[in-house]
């Protein structure tokens, strides 16, 4: 092939790829997505949300006295979760803080510096059938790893010895801050 045509096809094919660079960077259009809001129709016909409540909401627990509630309660039967059967009567009333919090804990199993050895032994925990996760350390130098949260502290207790035996690690239980 020719050295001219050679040549203007290369600078043609420079001025298309500028053409294609720089153009949508110099108009203002580019810069600016303002322009955007303008084609999408403002809504006028909002619905009015406000509706009644249904009755089991709308009860106003305040109004009840004592004995009211006792007649009121309801009785729990036996139930799965997770594939674990739960009694009603093993299960702990969770302690209520200061603020009227539930208090929730979680267990913290190990911290690595190695962010790799946090994530094998948060995989092999979640292997075994426990909830766990890792989150860095407020040092920024360590990850954690943790299983849980829950409000039943006597059940976390109970997972956090056989935890601490079939991983021979020597985690503990810790108030769950919900960072």
């Amino acid at each position: 092939m020719d050295d001219g045509i050679k040549r203007k096809l290369v600078g043609a094919a420079v001025l298309v790829t500028v053409a294609i660079v720089v153009l949508p960077m110099i108009t203002p259009r580019a810069q600016d997505a303002a322009y955007l809001s303008k084609s999408v129709p403002l809504e006028m016909n909002i619905p009015d949300m406000n509706m009644p409540l249904p009755k089991s909401l709308s009860i106003d627990m305040r109004d009840l006295k004592a004995s009211e509630l006792e007649s009121k309660s309801i009785v729990m039967k036996e139930m799965a979760v997770d594939g674990e059967a739960i009694n009603p009567k093993d299960i702990e009333v969770p302690k209520i803080d200061a603020s009227g919090q539930a208090k929730v804990w979680h267990i913290q199993v190990a911290s690595f510096a190695e962010p790799k050895n946090a994530v094998a032994l948060r995989n092999e925990l979640r292997k075994a059938g426990y909830k766990a996760f890792d989150k860095p350390a407020a040092d920024g130098k360590h990850i954690r790893v943790f299983v849980g949260p829950s409000t039943q502290r006597a059940g976390l207790e109970s997972k956090l010895k056989s935890i601490n035996k079939a991983f021979k690690v020597d985690g503990q239980l810790v108030p769950y801050l919900g960072q």
